[in-house]
């Protein structure tokens, strides 16, 4: 009786309470609301605007140039003889253009800095989705498994109150005892907390996808039962993947780049000389086309002035050439500098290195825990099959006159308790093998 009226005011709640369906591909489709995923896409746009930037300082670099002077007049006075010199005015206005033409220029070594700095970008948004989306699927299935928990504690506590009563109708007819009253009132009250955190962990749940989501769940229910059949991809696949594509193992490599640009730098600092080669045609005194090479920046220069005043000069024009440098022929500072940058790049190297050996047991402790997850399903299915082989057993004495309806009721739980196990089980593994595919960068 005790059971009929709590399924029945369970429908009446049902019937009366607005509910809403959110189904886990539902809930997973709101992952772009998550904040560490905006945050992630904000940053990949920034590493893109940098990388466009440092694609267009590749390009040619045009500016406006221009000088001018004015002398005012004054006297001189010359064996004797004032003489008075005029004023004078001299400038030249021109333009000037630019261009790293060289592997190192400072325009290459932007650039492949800004690549590597969008990889890693990349590689982060990747991870923040996907822990974002592991921490989806748990919240979602810890709200299933807590709802089947709550209709088992339900059913638990109708029958522990229905224990109940016939204890105490048997002692009211003297053919039951005080304590036999007493334990049927402490599995009332275990079944009674039972609920109590199957409801609290329902709470519990929904608050924590809420929060992920951003959004209320208040009146939500979870339809999505776990998956029901997993495949473990290859462990070796899987360690390959996220020794090269995890975000650790980009950002120690991009420190490696780093490293290893500033060395080459030191190096060609050390055994380049210094060279400036130039090249003018126009006027004796200045102005004109000129062309420059600067062989350490890597860098070539063109531009084209035009003197006025004092600064034209007269005569025609005429071809210049020039080189000048310098060479570093002992610094002991420089090679200090260069012994710490190998060092640096040597430490970056190690730890690359031990990045990857760290991803790597990352890898497979998951792909354990999942194996070990897999098997527990296969022992839980067992389980619901020996509860449901009881259940027939009870039905069976209870029609041959041998057993009774709380020998039915009993195994009823037995199979709910079984299924809601399995259930669970399945959780554990949809949610394990998530893990694990996080682990190894996300599905490629």
């Amino acid at each position: 009786m005790g059971l009929t009226l709590g399924l029945l005011g369970g429908a009446a709640l049902a019937q009366t309470a607005p509910v809403t369906p959110l189904t886990l591909e539902a809930a997973l489709a709101r992952l772009a609301q998550s904040p560490s995923v905006t945050q992630a896409q904000l940053a990949v746009q920034v590493a893109q605007t940098n990388l466009n930037a440092s694609r267009a300082a590749l390009g040619l670099s045009v500016s406006v140039t221009g000088n001018a002077a004015y002398t005012g007049s004054y006297s001189t006075t010359v064996s004797g003889t004032a003489t008075d010199a005029p004023s004078s005015t001299s400038g030249s206005p021109g333009v000037s253009a630019s261009l790293g033409i060289l592997p190192w220029s400072s325009a290459q070594t932007s650039l492949r800095s800004a690549q590597r700095s969008l990889s890693l970008a990349e590689a982060k948004l990747i991870a923040a989705q996907n822990s974002a989306r592991l921490n989806v699927v748990q919240q979602y299935l810890n709200a299933v498994v807590a709802t089947q928990d709550i209709v088992l504690a339900d059913k638990t506590l109708a029958l522990r109150q229905r224990q109940l009563t016939v204890a105490q109708t048997q002692k009211a007819n003297g053919n039951a005892t005080d304590s036999d009253v007493l334990s049927a009132q402490a599995a009332v009250q275990s079944a009674q907390a039972a609920q109590l955190q199957a409801s609290a962990s329902l709470q519990s749940a929904r608050l924590s996808l809420g929060a992920v989501l951003g959004s209320d769940l208040s009146g939500v229910t979870f339809p999505t039962a776990p998956n029901q059949t997993f495949t473990l991809p290859d462990v070796n696949t899987l360690v390959a993947q996220a020794r090269t594509g995890r975000w650790e193992v980009l950002d120690a490599q991009n420190t490696l780049g780093s490293a290893q640009d500033n060395l080459d730098q030191l190096r060609r600092d050390a055994t380049l000389p210094d060279v400036t080669a130039s090249l003018r045609y126009g006027p004796a005194g200045s102005g004109g086309l000129n062309a420059s090479l600067n062989l350490k920046q890597g860098t070539l220069g063109a531009g084209y002035s035009v003197p006025f005043g004092d600064s034209a000069g007269s005569g025609g024009n005429r071809v210049v050439a020039s080189v000048s440098g310098s060479y570093v022929v002992y610094s002991p500072a420089q090679k200090a500098q260069i012994s710490a940058a190998q060092a640096n790049v040597t430490q970056a190297q190690l730890t690359v290195s031990v990045q990857q050996q760290t991803i790597e047991l990352d890898v497979r402790t998951k792909y354990s825990a999942a194996q070990a997850s897999l098997v527990t399903l296969q022992s839980s299915a067992t389980q619901v099959q020996v509860a449901e082989l009881g259940l027939s057993t009870a039905k069976t004495r209870l029609q041959a006159g041998t057993g009774t309806a709380d020998d039915v009721t009993t195994a009823e739980l037995a199979l709910a308790q079984a299924q809601r196990n399995l259930s669970n089980a399945r959780a554990t593994a949809q949610i394990n093998v998530q893990a694990l595919l996080n682990a190894a960068g996300g599905l490629q």
